[in-house]
């Protein structure tokens, strides 16, 4: 048998192709004729020939403001169907007869200019049977059926002539079609512009049924779901709240059977037969783990193993730990047990078990915290050495002081810690900061002064030979300052202070604040005019035999816009110069070889950063002595 959906679009075109053979023509010269300019126009109307009883068609602009059609014998026809602003359709009455049609507008009539004709009285008289299973036999009775070429069920099923069992000017016999859904049975005469004649009585396919709608409670995946109804060998397809299709499996035509798959939800459970009418089979409620308790609960820390407790433990896919952004997958799992192992970012909050399903279950947890029991010494002195006392300091990532200066801690004990206090801290509570990302409020700390004159912030780098200015206190207490042990000359304006620094002293630099009641020195890092040195040469680089290889913890601080120079002495004719990163490919385009003619630079971008801090720069050519390499 051959089944087929109509194509509306199809039809369409149909329409359009045969618009020199069904023109009009309007009555009245205030009607707006132009479709392009929002007027009423009528550009094709059909078929004609028509069957009394079947579908008659218009087309053109403005068709949706159309009141009424009026055909000679039947007067107005106002049941209208409007499909869009460009088409209607009536049906034509059985008392029409042939003659030209007129479109009641509220611009005026619209008279077609060809005549309505029609064509034998095809009828439709029975369906029999009313109510049938695809791969039944429907017998259509009625008048004129000869000239029908195709039977359409609803959603544009459509059945050949050359399938029909029997045909003839009474009778039409077929077989239903596995797609055929409820409705309407339609006849068509298979024309260009086809007539369609409509079946007064709907058609009943018979749909698989089932006997109840089952509950499903607490469902795992893996049940094995089973359920009795009628007409179950119709089913194509059985489909899971989200769409996913699943095997199932048929005793007779009465019993289907399936299993619930890992990622079934919550929802409706259908079957599909070939038609695609969907027909609820179940409500699916998937279980929940339930009863869950954690142990230990509290003092966790960063790879300790939990053991989770209760039940439906093994619908658990994975867990989500507070703080966590990746999802943890359990380390041994069975329906009462299940033990996971805590990523060491994990916070205190609820732990979250989600399963295949989508639901999830959650239980508090709470990380083991440090905990400061004193400060030695317990009035510390800004600048100076602290150390902290007390336990599970081992979290301890930081350490924040009141005034907000925080202090990275380097190997930790988990009894003690040992951190500089910053000139800028004042007296206040210490607060402890966990690798985790938690933060701990510990004891109150009392911060003094340093009596003498001390700088309240150093910078993080300064220039050979600049003037450098210092944000101090206690001030009035300076005597002089000594770089690298060599006094040099200051000035001091209220809390400025002006150090003139040396131009020969580059790299790290001892500042030095001697004072009538004190000295704290400090250090700083000093960069030459051109920036910071990152090799030192000479380097005779001759006729590319010989290359300066700076390894890429040079580079860790370097930034994106910085410069890097080589400065050279000895320049020979044809010199060239090389960039290349540490695979002795081009670090930048243009950067493999190019002639030089004194000192050459290279600017640092996002990609040349990301080499360089994975593998250096190796700087080569010919024909020049490289005296050094700054970065700045």
């Amino acid at each position: 048998m051959k089944t087929n959906k109509l194509s509306v679009l199809f039809l369409a075109g149909a329409l359009l192709m045969t618009g020199v053979s069904f023109t009009s023509c309007l009555k009245g010269d205030d009607v707006d004729t132009n479709q392009y300019t929002g007027g009423i126009s009528l550009n094709v109307f059909g078929p004609s020939p028509v069957a009394r009883g079947g579908e008659l068609r218009f087309l053109g602009s403005g068709m949706d403001q159309v009141t009424a059609v009026w055909i000679p014998g039947s007067g107005d026809v106002t049941d209208i169907r409007v499909i869009s602003d460009t088409e209607i359709r009536i049906t034509v009455p059985q008392d029409a007869e042939p003659g030209q049609l007129v479109l009641r507008t509220p611009q005026g009539d619209i008279t077609t200019q060809t005549e309505l004709t029609f064509t034998e009285p095809i009828s439709i008289d029975e369906l029999s049977p009313l109510s049938v299973l695809p791969g039944d036999e429907l017998t259509i009775k009625g008048d004129y059926l000869n000239l029908i070429n195709e039977v359409i069920f609803a959603d544009n099923v459509t059945v050949s002539a050359e399938d029909f069992v029997a045909h003839d000017r009474k009778t039409i016999r077929l077989t239903v079609p596995q797609e055929a859904q409820s409705g309407q049975v339609i006849l068509s005469d298979g024309a260009e512009l086809p007539n369609l004649i409509y079946s007064e009585e709907e058609l009943t396919v018979v749909l698989p049924a089932v006997e109840t709608v089952a509950e499903l409670q607490h469902a795992k995946p893996g049940d094995r779901i089973s359920v009795d109804g009628s007409h179950l060998d119709l089913v194509k397809e059985v489909l899971m709240p989200d769409g996913t299709a699943v095997e199932f499996a048929l005793e007779g035509d009465h019993t289907l059977s399936f299993v619930l798959p890992a990622n079934a939800s919550d929802g409706e459970i259908v079957m599909v037969p070939a038609s695609e009418v969907k027909v609820v089979i179940a409500h699916l409620t998937m279980a929940v783990p339930s009863k869950v308790v954690a142990s230990p609960a509290s003092g966790i820390r960063g790879g300790d193993e939990i053991l989770l407790t209760g039940s439906s433990l093994d619908l658990v896919v994975d867990l989500s730990f507070p703080g966590v952004d990746e999802k943890v997958l359990p380390a041994a799992q069975s329906e009462n047990e299940l033990r996971v192992v805590v990523p060491e970012k994990a916070q205190s909050g609820q732990l979250v078990l989600n399963t295949g399903s989508g639901k999830q279950v959650s239980v508090a947890i709470e990380t083991l915290k440090p905990q400061v029991d004193s400060y030695l010494p317990a009035e510390v002195p800004a600048g100076e050495a602290l150390l902290i006392k007390g336990q599970n300091l081992d979290l301890v990532a930081s350490v924040t002081f009141a005034g907000g200066q925080t202090v990275e801690v380097t190997a930790p004990a988990a009894d003690e810690l040992q951190v500089s206090v910053p000139m800028e801290a004042e007296s206040g509570n210490v607060t402890l900061n966990m690798h985790n990302g938690e933060m701990v409020e510990g004891l109150w700390l009392n911060v003094s002064k340093p009596q003498c004159c001390y700088v309240m912030e150093l910078p993080e780098k300064v220039e050979a030979g600049a003037l450098l200015e210092l944000e101090v206190a206690n001030g009035d207490k300076l005597q002089h300052v000594t770089v690298n042990g060599t006094q040099v000359q200051f000035i001091l304006r209220d809390s400025k202070l002006l150090v003139s620094l040396p131009a020969d002293v580059i790299g790290a630099a001892v500042i030095e604040l001697v004072s009538s009641n004190g000295t704290i020195s400090y250090t700083i890092q000093v960069e030459g005019a051109m920036g910071m040195c990152i090799f030192e040469g000479p380097l005779v680089i001759g006729a590319w035999e010989r290359s300066a290889q700076i390894p890429a913890g040079q580079f860790a601080d370097a930034q994106v816009g910085q410069v890097i120079t080589v400065v050279v002495t000895d320049l020979l004719s044809g010199a060239q110069g090389s960039f290349k990163n540490g695979n002795w490919a081009a670090i930048a385009p243009d950067t493999e070889y190019f002639n030089i003619d004194g000192n050459f630079s290279l600017e640092i971008t996002s990609e040349i950063l990301s080499q360089l801090q994975s593998g250096g720069l190796i700087v080569s050519g010919q024909n020049y002595t490289i005296d050094s390499v700054y970065i700045k």
